[in-house]
């Protein structure tokens, strides 16, 4: 059930990321996508990808949090909690690190 739940939630949380149906990048007056509006798009792909990790790896957080919270001094849901929430902290680095990357590669396009 768990299963279920977070793949119909991730897909409806990334689904307008993916399909980038509110995306009004600029084009030429022909309608033709340019090589511009093609970096724009990318670049905007991965900014919203980021975001949505980065997002999840919060959300992790908290997750590890109240299992840690929660365990009663069980030992092996404390371990979990903290083998969950150090994966967590390494994956909102990561996503920091790649959203400060993305910036940077994107302004140097421009």
């Amino acid at each position: 059930m768990k299963k279920a739940f977070f793949a119909v939630s991730s897909t409806v949380l990334a689904l307008p990321a993916i399909v980038l149906a509110q995306y009004n990048g600029p084009s030429d007056p022909g309608g033709v996508p340019t090589a511009g509006d093609a970096d724009e798009l990318i670049l905007t792909i991965i900014q919203w990808l980021l975001t949505f990790l980065g997002s999840l790896a919060v959300l992790m957080i908290v997750i590890a949090g109240i299992m840690y919270i929660t365990s009663g001094g069980d030992e092996g849901r404390v371990d979990k909690a903290k083998s969950l929430l150090t994966s967590a902290i390494i994956g909102l680095v990561v996503a920091l690190l790649g959203y400060v990357i993305v910036l940077t590669v994107g302004s140097a396009l421009q």
